[in-house]
């Protein structure tokens, strides 16, 4: 088997990760975008494990959420794994459990009771990491399987997802007593474009005019109300379909993602009565007809195919060149998930349009550019509450704050509400977006000490132009690493003491005193992102990068 360079790189640190920490309980993420090869990764992890260590014949585990996920794994492992590996399923809902063969493709609700009928396990592979809800059944299923098998064999344990964060937003390593406790590697859509290995999505070059409205949906479990966001999709739908027909009429493969199979059933009538061969496919549907919607939409004897988001994960049609998100979301599992099913490449495929007939890609922004964020201290307060959440570090902040109280972040001020007019056309990739790049002379410099329950100090340094703050860095001079070492370059290029301070009070005292650091005569600001990014300082005539 030949490997992409990322994907023996993926490989390397997966077994640098494991040297490094030893423990079992030790389970590290790779993070792989959809069309990234992520099966082809599995397959060659296994066969180096057989092949490396024959004597003890190491078997692997794969974990999936589904037997839909099963069938398509074990399907693709076939077709990969070389003829002396054997494979096969644990999966009570397709009827078979194979419990000795090389390779094991298991649901986790099927296999979590019965570790001792294993054997010698070397390798526990949980595919869909994303899908592991800490706080559901099936995390306790997981850690049962996990401390059940650990009392017959010697394991190690690795995640694979192309979104390392759950629903909500949270990094899966993060919260109490996380299942992954890392990422040993990362695979970004940004390289795998550069190689060309990815297709870009893009948006359309009319401005799409049907924007499903969801400021009076309220919100549970960490996205819209499912009922109130069904209802209202609905009333969008006609307008969708002629949008879609009229934007999208030089394409060959629809995906529409809709919030409900009612919604999804209605759009097929729509389609229908406009010309568009169009199904519904969800997870609901029986296998057989599935199997067959999807081989009459992969061979083209249907333009369009209509789904749930249950279909995102593990849905693979390389040549889908045009995505119709009809179900506005405040997940970036889902957006993600979603628009990754247009990432692939094909054969006479350039790229796939994206029509977003709501606000999320305005809200989420470029899907390339997506980020988890840690867990907030209050994290229990009620959802549905007003708030809003700091860009810089996820912490929940008073919907009114004028700044992050946990890391400092000056929220910028309101822009006016665009609800009322068009669907957004914001870049749906990162490269899409146009910088803006400002300089600021600057006529004031603040330090102060910013403390963070649980966290090291830092020094807080607030830039002024005129009367106005226009951007703020943190210095972690308490901070070990390359914190400290960036916080030790800053102050080297701002003073002339001869010594380091040896702590951020110790900084703090030293420019209250009688050693002023020199200050840049104006900042380099990149205004392009959510947030303000210091990107350079000038020094007189000399300009110094970040």
């Amino acid at each position: 088997m030949v490997l992409r360079t990322y994907q023996e790189r993926v490989l390397t640190c997966l077994y640098n990760w494991w040297m490094a920490h030893p423990e079992p309980t030790d389970a590290p993420l790779l993070v792989m975008p959809t069309g990234s090869g992520k099966s082809i990764v599995i397959a060659e992890l296994t066969r180096l494990l057989f092949d490396t260590w024959p004597d003890v014949h190491p078997r692997t585990v794969v974990l999936v959420p589904s037997k839909e996920l099963a069938e398509q794994n074990a399907d693709k492992l076939a077709r990969l794994l070389p003829s002396h590996i054997s494979l096969g399923y644990y999966s009570a809902s397709l009827g078979r459990k194979a419990p000795n063969a090389d390779v094991i493709v298991a649901t986790i609700g099927s296999i979590y009771r019965d570790a001792h009928l294993l054997g010698n396990i070397k390798c526990v592979i949980i595919d869909e990491a994303h899908l592991v809800n800490p706080d559901g059944k099936d995390a306790g299923r997981f850690r049962q399987f996990l401390a059940d098998l650990a009392k017959f064999c010697a394991f190690r344990v690795v995640g694979c997802t192309a979104t390392p964060f759950r629903g909500n937003g949270i990094w899966l390593t993060d919260g109490d007593a996380p299942l992954f406790t890392g990422v040993a590697a990362t695979v970004t859509v940004q390289e795998l474009l550069d190689a060309n290995y990815l297709a870009p999505l893009v948006r359309p070059a009319d401005a799409v005019a049907t924007r499903i409205d969801t400021s009076d949906i309220k919100t549970t479990s960490g996205d819209y109300n499912l009922a109130d966001l069904s209802a209202r999709v609905d009333d969008y739908l006609p307008g969708v379909a002629d949008e879609a027909c009229r934007l999208a009429a030089d394409r060959r493969k629809w995906l529409a993602f809709t919030a409900t199979v009612a919604n999804a059933g209605h759009l097929v009538a729509l389609l229908a009565a406009r010309g568009i061969e169009t199904a519904v496919v969800t997870g609901e549907t029986p296998k057989a007809e599935r199997e067959r919607l999807i081989a009459d939409f992969r061979a083209g004897r249907m333009r369009c195919l209509v789904t749930v988001l249950a279909l995102a994960t593990g849905f693979d049609v390389p040549d889908v060149d045009c995505v119709l998100w009809c179900r506005p979301t405040i997940s970036p599992v889902l957006y993600v998930q979603g628009a990754g099913r247009g990432l692939r490449i094909a054969d006479g495929k350039e790229d796939c349009l994206w029509l977003d007939f709501s606000d999320t890609t305005e809200r989420m922004g470029p899907v390339d550019a997506i980020r988890g964020r840690k867990k907030s201290r209050t994290a229990a307060k009620d959802a549905t509450a007003p708030h809003r959440l700091c860009d810089a570090c996820g912490e929940r902040c008073a919907v009114n704050a004028l700044e992050c109280a946990s890391c400092g972040y000056i929220f910028p001020e309101p822009e006016p509400d665009a609800r009322e007019a068009i669907a957004s056309n914001a870049a749906i990739m990162a490269h899409q977006v146009k910088a803006r790049i400002v300089d600021y002379p600057v006529s004031r410099v603040d330090y102060g000490i910013h403390e963070k329950e649980g966290k090291p100090d830092s020094l807080r340094v607030d830039y002024y132009s005129g009367l106005r703050r226009v951007s703020s860095e943190w210095l972690c001079f308490d901070h070990g690493g390359f914190a400290r070492a960036k916080a030790d370059a800053w102050w080297r290029k701002r003073s002339t003491l001869p010594h380091l301070p040896k702590s951020t009070a110790e900084a703090k005292e030293w420019v209250d005193a009688d050693y002023p650091l020199t200050m840049p005569a104006a900042i380099v600001i990149n205004e392009t992102g959510k947030w303000p990014e210091i990107v350079g300082y000038h020094w007189n005539s000399q300009l110094e990068a970040v």
